[in-house]
């Protein structure tokens, strides 16, 4: 009975209900699409990484210089390769590669300009270690715990061999640029190159990647003869590890170096968000406690206004109790309502975010320059799809700021004495 009389109650007071509904949807559409929107930019950093089997990647930003025929990409400076091996001896350090990054003219193609530049469409190369296959931007090997592989896949011929020298593995997208099969030879700056895989990147954002992957011997002959990486890719076994190796980074190659995790990646990804993700939480905190504040008074007015009322049901045999449950009744009806509307706005918005942002890598993580032969594959996934999980704490934060209205107001109802309540008829 007290329920069908707490509907009636609710459906009555039409503008109250649409004023207590509206302020709860619009508080509970805020927090479900603030949360969704973060999880979906976690994930997205997340995938960047997990696609090179690192947590931590390490860079030393420099400020470009002219093209050479063989030179370094565009705003990464030279590492010493000493840092891969002290790194390697970092407790809670599961393995660990330095890659480098290379922008190499063809000869023939490149022409020199009066400035002394290099014109032309380079070839992005990265060289790698042909024994790390579980890190790195060609990973064809899962790391220890992983369900999947979530890396690029070799579709034709075979991955590099540590004894091979001038071979190369390139994109399907290049290969195609340049009309290449497995078995070709191609030039890559003063050399020539044999083509003895073809690679599918997935077209997902792939932290230095590139059209050619040569071993990193032979790429850093071509560039200097001198052990150097541009890049290196971090896998840790527990997070404690993050400081030393950061400590080591910053110690070895001075404190320009770029030490970036899944933590803090975000942050540099200014594409992402407009503004931080505890930002975005501290609103939604705000707003709650403006629309229970909102409800809360709505309820005390509604006690107030219904004075006569509640004498008459006290006056008729209904306890304090049974005034309570009535009042909590017609509050968690307007806080079922808010909370369904605003979880479904909520996704709405989320799924609206989604499909008109197109975030992508911070450009220190994108070896192709603008006038490369193919496209990057530069591209984050951003799945702004909320878990049950939170469509349900969103609904349950709802039915409790009505509960604590309904609270609020039975107190004020259980003060009201029937004898004072019905002189006012």
């Amino acid at each position: 009975m007290i329920w069908s009389y707490a509907w009636k109650g609710f459906a009555r007071r039409k503008t109250r209900a649409v004023l207590a509904v509206s302020g709860l949807a619009i508080s509970i559409a805020l927090l479900v699409a603030v949360a969704t929107i973060s999880r979906a930019v976690r994930s997205a950093v997340g995938t960047s990484l997990e696609a090179v089997g690192a947590d931590v990647v390490i860079h030393r930003p420099v400020k470009p210089c002219l093209f050479e025929q063989v030179k370094l990409v565009g705003g990464l400076g030279e590492i010493d390769g000493g840092l891969v091996d002290a790194i390697k001896e970092i407790d809670g350090v599961r393995n660990v590669t330095g890659v480098l990054d290379l922008w190499v003219f063809s000869e023939g193609k490149a022409v020199a300009s009066k400035q002394g530049k290099m014109v032309g469409s380079p070839t992005v190369v990265a060289g790698i270690d042909p024994a790390k296959k579980s890190i790195g931007p060609v990973r064809v090997e899962k790391r220890e715990g992983e369900d999947d592989k979530s890396c690029c896949a070799v579709t034709e011929g075979d991955y590099l061999r540590s004894t091979d020298t001038f071979k190369a593995m390139i994109t399907e997208k290049y290969a195609q640029a340049k009309n290449l099969k497995v078995g070709d030879k191609f030039p890559l700056g003063p050399y020539t190159f044999e083509v003895v895989a073809l690679l599918d990147l997935k077209g997902s954002a792939h932290i230095s990647g590139a059209e050619a992957f040569i071993p990193l011997k032979t790429a850093q002959t071509m560039y200097d003869q001198r052990n150097i990486v541009t890049t290196i890719f971090v896998s840790l076994d527990r997070n404690s590890a993050l400081a030393p190796v950061t400590e080591t980074a910053k110690r070895m190659i001075g404190p320009e170096a770029d030490v970036t995790s899944e933590a803090n990646m975000s942050k540099t990804t200014a594409d992402l968000a407009a503004v931080t993700q505890r930002t975005l939480f501290a609103i939604s905190a705000i707003v709650l406690t403006v629309v229970l504040l909102l409800v809360a008074k709505t309820a005390l007015a509604s006690v107030a206004e219904r004075v006569t009322e509640i004498g008459i049901l006290k006056a008729t045999g209904w306890r304090d109790g049974d005034v309570s449950r009535l009042l909590t009744a017609e509050s968690l009806f307007a806080s079922l309502f808010g909370g369904l509307i605003g979880a479904a706005v909520g996704v709405g918005l989320a799924f609206l975010y989604g499909t008109a942002t197109h975030p992508a890598l911070p450009r220190t993580f994108v070896s192709y320059p603008e006038c490369a032969a193919t496209d990057p594959p530069k591209a984050l996934p951003l799945d702004a799809t909320p878990s049950a999980w939170l469509l349900v704490a969103a609904v349950a934060v709802a039915l409790l700021i009505g509960c604590v209205s309904g609270y609020l107001a039975s107190r004020r109802a259980a003060k009201l004495l029937p004898a004072e309540a019905l002189r006012q008829l």
